[in-house]
């Protein structure tokens, strides 16, 4: 029904509706007078960029019902919500009462996306079940493939570094290594701690990515714009989208840019490790 024709706009414009909906109705639980303040349009658009994201990855892998949800789940609450609480920290900003306020809308809407997803958009066969999916997990583990999984995660590390030294303009310094101690010297986390935490986050992303390059062999330039997008849109522009107006709009062009490089060059790293050319 919404796999072709119409169906294909209709599916992903859903999904933002279902997106802004449950966040609005999440945040008005739990405070009123801050989900009045939000603005429901750029809620309903960083929706619609979240489902056409969705889209390709969910219906061109064979998922089972259960087994759609349950991932997908796991893929926006660890590039999405926790992927937040790890910058926050990160930067040395405080985990207070607003922040919690605003996050939890994202992990319901998290889950009301997954199960909406799998709804409005089937997969063409339902062959992949939790225990397939699990079994090509472990059949594919092994010392070569842990330490790329390493070395992804330590890759996506030094490629935050590098751009948020380069590109971030919040910083006073002018020089890129100044900046790059700049940052590493902010409080409340040395810069060790700083370094393992994007080496943890690293590696967490490059976990919850693996499966869809195990199930889908493609050329490994259509898996980085196809998994690039999908990582960049859920970690960075539609939570941006959905916060426009508590944005800087200068902050805002360089979260995006540095976003944007961070996550396709960072998807392009492990299509080269994982990536399965199709035959």
């Amino acid at each position: 029904m919404f796999s072709s024709g119409l169906g294909k706009y209709l599916a992903p414009t859903s999904l933002g509706v279902g997106y802004a909906i449950i966040k609005i109705i999440t945040l008005r639980i739990l405070d009123s007078d801050l989900a009045i303040s939000q603005d429901l349009t750029y809620q309903f658009l960083g929706g619609i960029l979240l489902g056409f994201a969705i889209r390709p990855v969910k219906i061109m892998i064979y998922w089972k019902w259960s087994t759609s949800i349950v991932f997908f789940s796991m893929l926006l609450l660890i590039l999405g919500p926790i992927g937040q609480i790890f910058r926050e920290i990160i930067w040395g900003n405080q985990l207070d009462k607003m922040f919690w306020l605003l996050l939890i809308p994202e992990i319901t809407a998290a889950f009301g996306v997954s199960i909406l997803a799998s709804i409005l958009l089937p997969s063409q066969q339902n062959t992949i079940s939790l225990g397939l999916l699990w079994r090509r997990f472990k059949k594919e583990m092994n010392l070569k493939v842990l330490l790329m999984i390493i070395g992804s995660g330590l890759i996506y590390t030094l490629l935050y570094l590098i751009l948020q030294s380069n590109l971030d303009g919040s910083f006073t310094s002018l020089h890129w290594m100044e900046r790059l101690e700049e940052f590493l010297r902010l409080p409340s986390i040395s810069g060790q701690v700083k370094f393992l935490l994007l080496w943890g986050q690293g590696i967490l992303n490059t976990l919850i990515l693996l499966p869809l390059f195990i199930f889908f062999s493609r050329e490994k330039v259509e898996l980085i714009v196809v998994f690039g997008s999908l990582s960049f849109i859920v970690a960075v522009f539609t939570p941006a989208f959905a916060n426009f107006q508590r944005i800087e709009p200068l902050l805002l062009v360089d979260q995006v840019l540095i976003g944007f490089l961070l996550h396709f060059l960072f998807v392009a790293v492990i299509a080269y490790f994982f990536g399965r050319n199709e035959k």
